[in-house]
């Protein structure tokens, strides 16, 4: 994989990222009864302030691909043909949407219908820029890219990555003197949310990842590492497993904790985490083009 091509890897996965923190929070939505107490407010607004400045990090990062950064504002010229245009105009409309729903929060307006608006919104417009990155991506003549697995491994990151952090939030949330209401059943929805994931990592992998054995254009074949492969299948293993030993050893009632218990949650997480980034180097290392 060429150099220039790793800010694409943190671009692609922060934005997911951003996506998935919403996604999972919206899913938890459904499970909580309590939402005018402090806890649930200040969960709102660590979901929206992370979602927000993950975006505007991988905003940031995406002009480190270009050639020539002062010439991005051209990139929005074609958006009724081109869909790295469509892209680009999406994440920031998906940046603003964060921005206004974080405002009125700021403002004061959390417990009028305004912040659900906006918050569906920012989903709403996340859902789409993933799908247009997806489309960026689905070239005819790159078969091991053009394939629906492009589009499950993306939208899996946001679901996986999404909801680690979330839980990461809630168990912060879980462990303080006022505990989050609902914390076990909260923290019960993420977890088998991850798990989920994983589950959808491994068919994707097996049913709907093209082999590249099986491909051939008469061009010579991309040399992946299989260290990287492997990296991704053992930090998943490695994640999901501190992740289970946590939960099956959790309170569910009280859904508390202490700092080692804490730490297992953020040390599943870094690995989850890195396990994607060795995914998505994988994916980009395995460009192979076999027309014009």
């Amino acid at each position: 994989m060429n150099s220039n091509e790793w800010p694409l890897v943190f671009f692609t996965i922060l934005s997911q990222i951003s996506l998935g923190i919403i996604l999972a929070a919206f899913i938890v939505s459904f499970v909580v009864k309590s939402t005018d107490t402090p806890a649930i407010s200040e969960i709102k607004r660590l979901v929206v302030i992370a979602a927000l400045s993950l975006m505007g990090i991988a905003l940031i990062i995406s002009f480190f691909h270009l050639a020539s950064p002062q010439h991005s504002v051209y990139a929005l010229s074609n958006t009724g043909q081109s869909w790295l245009s469509r892209e680009i105009a999406l994440a920031m409309m998906y940046f603003f949407t964060l921005l206004i729903a974080l405002s009125s929060l700021t403002i004061g307006v959390p417990h009028s219908n305004l912040f659900g608006y906006f918050f569906l919104t920012s989903l709403l417009v996340g859902v789409i820029m993933i799908w247009s990155m997806i489309r960026v991506y689905m070239i005819p003549t790159v078969p091991l890219w053009n394939s629906p697995s492009t589009a499950v491994s993306f939208y899996n990151t946001a679901l996986m990555l999404g909801g680690a952090l979330v839980l990461i939030f809630v168990v912060k949330a879980g462990s303080r003197t006022a505990p989050l209401p609902e914390s076990g059943l909260i923290q019960t929805v993420l977890f088998y949310l991850i798990a989920a994931s994983v589950f959808i990592f491994l068919l994707n992998k097996l049913m709907l990842q093209p082999d590249i054995a099986s491909i051939s254009g008469g061009f010579a074949a991309p040399a992946i590492s299989k260290w990287w492969e492997s990296a991704q299948y053992v930090l998943l293993i490695i994640g999901f497993s501190l992740l289970t030993y946590w939960f099956a050893t959790s309170d569910p009632v009280s859904g508390g904790g202490n700092t080692a218990r804490e730490f297992l949650v953020y040390s599943a997480a870094a690995c989850l985490l890195l396990a994607e980034i060795a995914g998505r180097y994988v994916f980009y290392a395995s460009y192979y083009r076999i027309g014009v």
